[in-house]
């Protein structure tokens, strides 16, 4: 059996005893109100390679689940201080997507099965009505001051953002923002999320007695990379070197024949954008004009000089001719629904995060497929709900920066 096979037994037989940490851990957090993983397996190693705290995905996932979110959401609002009266979504400004339309209408919908009053709009974006694949989806005029959000004439209490502030925070101050304006990409940091996954995993590990590295991420960030300059792209290949010689270490302590790559990746980057695979320092050494933009590119045209170097995981994962990777969403601490980017263009080590990947359910995964998730699925569903518990230590960490 390989490391994970054996690991996986372990981790079934104190099943009972991780899921009761699972809980301790929840508590012990401000849980995000909501939140979607990507997962790779290789069958060797499972893990979380990307978390996402503004999940744009909604719509892909199984209308079954949806009262279960529901109730998870309500359950959240529920347990504020002071739950709201009237709750703004507040959306990317872009409203060109219609996917995108189609997710924020989703969670419009979901919010408002639980009985509470629900309004779509920025202080960007003009009053309109849309056309989604799940009913008209209204945008409301909203006006803004320091402290005061206006939506369609009343005064709103909660926004529940659903854009990424890639562009900087919301400078509001009198109305309760979740997830929280630090979790946007203009200040949130990759690697400080995998850190605390790193952390979690440990404690795992010691629980169960195997070897973290099965179920967690390896990487780290490497700062002020002028990729320009000749000397930051030596210093980055040397770090790369490193990181390469780890990996190669861990797949001969496990006896995995295949050959060690890494993904670097923009630390503040989303959308796919700023991710580059390189088996080799000499990649980074000679990288071409093109290579270069493509890495140091990220969403609003800005650039990256803080890059995460991450263990490209290969997925073992494949439905009907195409690779696939699980994308786990959840809400309250808990993910509930899954759906299965699939790409039949890709290999098994490549960024499936494209405009060419479709998105499908288990129904429709072949029949060996849905046999390997189910047998699995408990396995991602642990690393995700870790990678949950990870975000609100993200959040904890805010709030003891603020206290210094």
């Amino acid at each position: 059996m390989t490391g994970l096979e054996s690991a996986l037994l372990s981790l079934l037989e104190k099943r009972t005893e991780i899921e009761q940490w699972l809980e301790k851990k929840r508590q012990s957090v401000p849980l995000p109100i909501y939140g979607s993983f990507d997962i790779r397996d290789a069958g060797w190693k499972a893990v979380v390679v990307d978390s996402n705290a503004f999940p744009a995905g909604f719509n892909n996932l199984n209308i079954k689940d949806h009262e279960k979110l529901s109730s998870g959401l309500r359950e959240w609002l529920d347990d504020l201080v002071k739950p709201p009266n009237r709750l703004l979504i507040w959306p990317e400004a872009h409203t060109r997507n219609p996917g995108y339309l189609d997710n924020v209408r989703v969670i419009q919908s979901l919010i408002e099965k639980t009985g509470f009053n629900v309004l779509v709009g920025t202080d960007l974006l003009k009053s309109q009505t849309i056309t989604t694949s799940f009913g008209d989806l209204s945008l409301v005029d909203v006006d803004v001051t320091d402290d005061t959000v206006i939506a369609n004439g009343e005064i709103i209490d909660l926004i529940l953002l659903n854009a990424d502030l890639s562009d900087g925070p919301l400078n509001i101050s009198g109305v309760d923002i979740f997830p929280p304006n630090h979790m946007g990409w203009h200040s949130r940091s990759k690697c400080r999320h995998f850190e605390h996954v790193s952390d979690l995993v440990h404690e795992i590990g010691d629980i169960v007695g195997i070897d973290p590295w099965l179920i967690g991420p390896w990487g780290f960030i490497s700062r002020g990379r002028c990729l320009e300059e000749q000397f930051c792209r030596e210093r980055l290949a040397a770090e790369i070197h490193d990181g390469l010689e780890f990996i190669s270490s861990k797949y001969n302590e496990h006896g995995i024949e295949s050959k060690p790559s890494l993904f670097i990746k923009n630390d503040k980057g989303t959308y796919g954008l700023g991710i580059l695979r390189i088996e080799s320092p000499d990649e980074i050494l000679n990288l071409s004009k093109r290579k270069m933009n493509r890495l140091t590119y990220a969403k609003g045209g800005k650039h990256a000089e803080d890059f995460l170097l991450q263990e490209a995981v290969p997925t073992f994962l494949e439905s009907n001719n195409s690779v696939i990777e699980p994308v786990g969403y959840g809400v309250n601490g808990e993910v509930i629904s899954w759906f299965f980017r699939s790409n039949s263009k890709y290999g098994n080590l490549d960024n499936l995060n494209t405009p060419s990947t479709q998105f499908i359910l288990e129904k429709d995964l072949s029949e060996k497929s849905s046999s390997q998730i189910n047998s699995r699925k408990w396995l991602h569903k642990l690393i995700a709900e870790i990678s949950m518990i990870a975000m609100g230590k993200e959040n904890l960490d805010y709030d003891s920066s603020d206290d210094d």
